[in-house]
């Protein structure tokens, strides 16, 4: 229904195989491609139609019903403008109490003056006269044309009952489409085009190619650096995943000691020269640890899916293309994690999606082991929902038979909108060219000055900003709580097991299970700190000098 939606999963998605598809995150990419391409192929029957209905007849020699067909279209087009520039003409209301009017004495003298002076012309009004100019000259050359050529009105008719028809069935079949989506059991495809199997692969592969921002002295680079307190910057890598909450800043960090007696002990006698455990043991018991939330019975049941996430940067595939393997076994994943400083990054994903998909939060946690210390870092990601349009089918009345007739007209009610859009067939002609010449990936091999990393993902282009949601933002973040809770819990578990003192990491753990969701992690209190230019902290301007000064020597 969305043209702009449409235009982007094909231009994007569908006929982009240089980029690399985004991980989809509580739905399918497919079925979304298909029914895109089968959403413009419906919009581009009946802009073909109106094209041949002004082209057919000149083609058949019956040239004045061409400019009798060609009058109408631009007549109705010059309709649409009119409204247009006539919804812009309106001044807003001053901003009073709805339903209540100005009737005082200053609203009564400024009527007595509107009617004494004469009103000046605004641009408005002189396009809106133009237009209704040209509107005469072409109603003027249509009469002219009928009463010379009768015969071709009759042909000129044919043309426009044509173009009605067309528009009635298109909006039907629109909306026939639309209730069989709402309640057919799959929409998946039984055969993939093999574009779609590319896409299909590159959704649930364990490897993302990531964007990096540019860099600050490339010239495209003009925004300020103003995300000091992020760990990812103002564009998140983890693309697809949607907005992030928020994130542990800076990463925890826990030295492998020893469990002793005495806390007192040198370092050298408490700590473990050789790590007890590898990375990748902790991730395969938090792995196990997470699957057990899905074998709880339906009411209490958390559903969550664990799976592991790569992600590589385009520009370090650009350069070694080994490390977009096309197969990863997990040999390689257990050495992507084990190795600190890694050109993949291997993430923990646990995903857990609420009312249908509707909602997806995302916890990403990444381990590493490097200088006899446990690091451990994470962000979570929320996918909010989609505009009402986007759901409109599902609503009372909107999947019926008489949203099938209502479909219909409203097409039709359209038609001025497709008499100006009618050029965007060469968007549709374009797209089949380059569906059609394009080989259906081009991310397995180099291409010259090409990266390859993932740019958008349709669906976190069109879910809500985190900052909306409502009643729906307590779920998520209890949900994303307790996952965060269990990896803490499970994580400090396998450190006793391991024979690792873990009561730093428990209190640590403490505190950001305890903290809000603005400072997980650490305590990022800022006090007597200016920003911007000329910016000074708000203090006496003339300190009194004592014991408490530290100028003077006094303590802090």
């Amino acid at each position: 229904m969305d043209e702009h939606f449409r235009d982007l999963v094909i231009d994007k998605v569908c006929t982009s195989p240089h980029r690399r598809v985004a991980p989809s995150y509580g739905f399918d990419i497919v079925p979304v491609m298909r029914h895109a391409w089968r959403a413009a192929t419906l919009t581009a029957v009946l802009r073909v139609t109106l094209l041949v209905s002004v082209i057919a007849p000149a083609y058949a020699g019956a040239l004045p019903a061409s400019v009798l067909v060609a009058c109408g279209l631009a007549l109705l087009w010059l309709l649409r403008l009119a409204l247009l520039i006539h919804r812009g003409s309106r001044e807003p209301r001053s901003d009073r109490k709805p339903g209540r009017r100005n009737k005082g004495p200053q609203y009564r003298h400024q009527r007595r003056l509107q009617r004494i002076l004469p009103r000046r012309k605004s641009e408005k009004s002189q396009a809106l006269q133009r237009i209704g100019g040209i509107a005469l000259g072409l109603v003027a050359t249509g009469l002219a044309i009928g009463l010379v050529h009768p015969r071709h009105v009759t042909t000129a008719l044919h043309m426009g009952t044509s173009i009605v028809v067309t528009c009635l069935t298109v909006g039907a079949l629109r909306q026939l489409q639309l209730n069989r989506i709402l309640r057919a059991p799959t929409l998946r495809p039984g055969r993939l085009s093999p574009r779609q199997q590319v896409a299909d692969v590159q959704q649930r592969d364990v490897h993302t190619v990531y964007r990096r921002p540019r860099h600050s002295q490339d010239k495209e680079a003009t925004d300020d650096d103003l995300t000091a307190f992020t760990l990812f910057g103002d564009e998140s890598p983890f693309i697809g995943a949607g907005e992030i909450v928020y994130q542990w800043n800076p990463p925890m960090s826990v030295q492998l000691l020893r469990p002793v007696e005495d806390d007192d002990a040198p370092l050298h006698e408490r700590e473990h020269p050789v790590p007890p455990f590898q990375a990748h043991e902790l991730v395969e018991h938090l792995r196990d640890a997470v699957h057990l939330l899905n074998t709880d019975s339906h009411d209490v049941r958390l559903p969550a899916q664990v799976r592991d996430r790569v992600y590589v940067s385009e520009t370090d595939v650009a350069a070694d293309r080994s490390l977009l393997p096309r197969k990863l076994t997990d040999v390689d994943l257990r050495e992507i994690i084990n190795t600190p400083g890694s050109k993949g990054h291997h993430f923990l994903e646990v995903t857990t999606p609420l009312e249908g998909a509707e909602y997806v939060a995302t916890v990403l946690l990444h381990v590493s082991v490097r200088g006899r210390t446990l690091i451990i870092s994470t962000a979570a990601c929320v996918l909010a929902h989609t505009p009402r349009s986007f759901q409109r089918t599902a609503e009372f009345g909107q999947h019926g038979l008489i949203a099938v007739v209502w479909a219909a007209f409203r097409e039709l009610s359209a038609l001025p909108q497709q008499v100006q859009h009618s050029w965007r067939i060469i968007r549709f002609l374009r797209a089949l060219v380059k569906a059609a010449v394009l080989p259906p990936d081009l991310t397995s091999t180099p291409i010259r000055n090409i990266l390859i990393g993932s740019r958008m993902s349709i669906r976190e282009q069109s879910a809500q900003a985190w900052s909306k949601v409502q009643l729906e933002k307590t779920d998520i973040l209890g949900r994303m709580k307790t996952i965060e809770q269990r990896l803490l819990r499970a994580a400090g578990d396998f450190l006793l097991a391991k024979g690792v003192d873990a009561s730093g990491f428990n209190d640590r753990a403490l505190k950001i299970i305890n903290s809000g969701i603005f400072n997980f992690g650490d305590n990022n209190t800022i006090s007597n700190n200016a920003v911007g230019d000329a910016a000074q902290v708000g203090a006496p301007a003339n300190p009194a000098t004592g014991a408490d000064n530290p100028s003077n020597g006094g303590n802090p």
